[in-house]
């Protein structure tokens, strides 16, 4: 009778343990629907990534603080480039040239002692694309001279930077087809400037060459352009050159004149003057006629007026100006540094005059070293230092 109660009382015991098991697998089922529901495993799930992103930020800022911390350390801090239009109107430094940056991105070098002019008269140009003007801020001879940036590279002419927005404008010697304006390697009879330092024929032609080429083209590589005279070369009432365009036009000058005037024009450590050579002049045509209003600029033709102007021609209507760079086809031809092989007319001039029609901005004619013209001036520029 023992046994008999223990299997009883066993019977009972299993069951009432299935039964317990059922309720607590049912109430399980409950909560969870309930947690469920109400959203809280999808609440633990965000929290659970938002403290993962958080951690990730964290440590990315972390990473950023050190990268900063380290450039202090080791000296490479940079700082930030200067805007334009932060900096109208004002001489930037008189001791060292200046780094700036136009609203679309585009660089730009003032040079010591210069500032930036943004008025009416300029267009109130301060995108390189439109042609900034730089002004002579000193006391001296040449105070008041203005000179207009010619970019070199690619160039935005919107903040967006698309492909229907940019510009490249490669430092060359063109040639310009007659029809299009679209440019190509110059090849022909005249020659340029460092040509003087491997071709011994050459050297003894009596003009003058560039100061130094090889210089002016690692500085428009490094710094991204440089500057030609806004208009062409002046002269004050004291028999100085100058870029002030009240002063009278220098005309009736020989090319090897008109080079020295040019080299002199200014005694700089930061920055060297010289007269326009054969990349200036052919890239500088370039940027005007890609960035200005006349895409086949560099075939325009002279105007003739049948007297020089003081800037370009003698109505309004017909004026030359593109990008705030005047008279590169018209009023005198200009003086370069670029060489004819022609021993008896090795100096060469570009652009066009005012008492012939047939002329254009890319023109090419030669003279002789004592030709002296009254149709007949010269053009500055300027190029910044290689550690600017």
């Amino acid at each position: 009778m023992l046994s008999k109660k223990i299997k009883n009382n066993n019977g009972i015991t299993l069951v009432a343990l299935v039964i317990t098991i059922i309720i607590l697998l049912i109430l399980a089922t409950i909560s969870i629907q309930s947690l469920t529901n109400t959203g809280l495993f999808k609440k633990a799930q965000e929290a659970k990534e938002k403290t993962q992103n958080a951690e990730e930020n964290q440590a990315k800022t972390l990473n950023e603080y050190e990268d900063e911390l380290n450039k202090y350390i080791s000296g490479d801090v940079k700082t930030p480039i200067k805007k334009v239009t932060d900096n109208i109107d004002s001489v930037l430094s008189t001791t060292d040239n200046t780094k700036l940056e136009d609203a679309y991105g585009n660089k730009i070098v003032v040079p010591a002692g210069f500032k930036i002019v943004s008025d009416s008269t300029t267009g109130n140009a301060t995108t390189v694309n439109n042609g900034i003007v730089i002004e002579d801020a000193t006391t001296g001879a040449t105070a008041g001279s203005q000179f207009v940036w010619v970019p070199v590279g690619t160039i935005y002419t919107s903040i967006e930077h698309t492909e229907a927005n940019k510009r490249v404008i490669t430092l060359g010697r063109y040639d310009f087809d007659e029809i299009t304006g679209a440019e190509k390697i110059y090849v022909g009879d005249y020659v340029e400037e460092d040509r003087g330092d491997t071709t011994v024929a050459l050297k003894n032609y009596g003009n003058k060459i560039a100061q130094n080429i090889t210089d002016f083209k690692n500085s428009v590589t490094i710094n991204g352009g440089y500057y030609i005279g806004r208009y062409e070369a002046r002269k004050n009432i004291s028999g100085t050159i100058t870029e002030v365009g009240t002063d009278t036009v220098w005309n009736s000058i020989t090319q090897p004149n008109a080079a020295i005037q040019a080299q002199n024009m200014y005694n700089s450590t930061k920055f060297t003057s010289d007269l326009m050579n054969s990349y200036a002049w052919d890239t500088a045509t370039l940027f005007l006629q890609t960035c200005g209003t006349n895409p086949t600029y560099s075939r325009k033709n002279s105007v003739n007026t049948g007297s020089m102007a003081q800037t370009g021609t003698n109505n309004q209507s017909t004026k030359d100006i593109q990008c705030n760079v005047y008279d590169m086809a018209s009023n005198v031809y200009e003086w370069t540094t670029e060489t004819s092989i022609d021993s008896d007319s090795p100096c060469v001039g570009r652009g066009g005059a005012y008492d012939y029609s047939y002329n254009y901005t890319s023109s090419r004619n030669n003279g002789s070293v004592s030709d002296s013209y009254g149709n007949v001036g010269f053009r500055p520029l300027l190029f910044v230092g290689l550690n600017s």
